[in-house]
């Protein structure tokens, strides 16, 4: 069964949930006229990203933000992947939250790698992947620059992930990431991947979209400048099948280990 996976590159209001709110709702329209069956939002989408001396008190509102998103979904019948940060018993964690078509929470992925001295004293990291289902296809979660480490991508695939959606923040000058490292991890996992980065600039940094989708032998399905910007590709089951049955990474690496 094929999977339409639409991608928003974009941002939120800053400093405005409803507002933020309000634009989550028309994506999601927009996304489920085109046909979407699943809709994934950037990194910090829904509280904003790069936000300097952030507490959990300004946190507050985020969980009754997180049950809008869910009405959301629910009454546009699509499944959302949400970029936000919340506040766990452990501390502030930067997450994705996952909804299904009927609102309910499927599990919240909490970033594992932290980048740059800000992360680092700002959010306590994660400790465990997840991954869901849906058409068919076992969908796995990461956070920006979970991606850049081959080894948290290897992990979801050989858990046996299909997909894997990335909610990013990427900024400049790291545009080489997003068009040089992504294809390959998508290609030496022969996966999906979907890297769904922010646009415009906040405290300091300037985002670089080139959000893409991509096929399992690393070719690009959808791909995005640097505005705002809903991505859309179909990802066939029979892609990743006629992919791995010609050689198998994941297999050959097995039998090479166990000699």
């Amino acid at each position: 069964m094929m999977l339409r996976l639409a991608m928003w590159q974009g941002e939120g209001v800053p400093d405005d949930r409803a507002a933020t709110l309000q634009e989550v709702e028309r994506v999601l329209a927009d996304a489920v006229e085109a046909g979407a069956d699943l809709v994934v939002f950037p990194e910090g989408y829904l509280t904003g990203y790069h936000i300097p001396e952030l507490k959990a008190d300004d946190l507050a509102d985020v969980e009754e933000a997180l049950n809008a998103v869910g009405r959301i979904a629910a009454e546009k019948a699509v499944p959302v992947v949400m970029g936000t940060h919340v506040v766990s018993a452990e501390g502030v964690r930067n997450a994705a939250v996952v909804f299904s078509s009927s609102g309910e929470e499927l599990g919240r992925y909490y970033k594992r790698l932290l980048f740059g001295a800000w992360e680092k004293q700002t959010f306590v990291p994660g400790s465990h992947p997840t991954l869901f289902e849906i058409s068919g296809l076992r969908v796995g979660v990461l956070i920006c620059y979970d991606v850049e480490f081959p080894e948290l991508v290897r992990e979801q695939a050989q858990a046996g992930a299909d997909l894997v959606v990335v909610p990013t923040a990427l900024m400049s000058p790291h545009e080489r990431v997003a068009r040089q490292l992504v294809p390959v991890r998508s290609m030496e996992n022969q996966i999906f991947l979907g890297y769904a980065n922010r646009t415009g600039s906040e405290f300091g940094l300037d985002f670089v979209g080139l959000s893409s989708i991509n096929g399992p032998n690393g070719e690009t399905l959808a791909s995005a400048g640097t505005v705002p910007k809903l991505l859309l590709a179909d990802l066939d089951p029979g892609l990743l099948q006629r992919e791995r049955a010609e050689n198998s990474y994941l297999k050959d690496l097995e039998r090479f280990r166990n000699g």
